[in-house]
């Protein structure tokens, strides 16, 4: 999943940055700064644990 793709899944789940830190364990700070653009770069194990999380996230709806 591309950033654009991992960006577009969060809004369209309306998942909020602070749900995502409690059930990932990724820092806020980067968290928020991927999904705000400020950033492009996410470390892999980071990346992974957001997609997983939020693919879980869209199964439950």
């Amino acid at each position: 999943m591309d950033n654009q793709e991992l960006r577009a899944l969060k809004e369209k789940l309306g998942v909020i940055n602070y749900k995502i830190n409690y059930k990932t364990g990724v820092h806020l700070g980067v968290i928020e700064d991927f999904f705000s653009g400020k950033t492009e770069e996410l470390a892999p194990k980071d990346r992974e644990r957001i997609e997983k999380m939020l693919m879980a996230e869209s199964k439950k709806r």
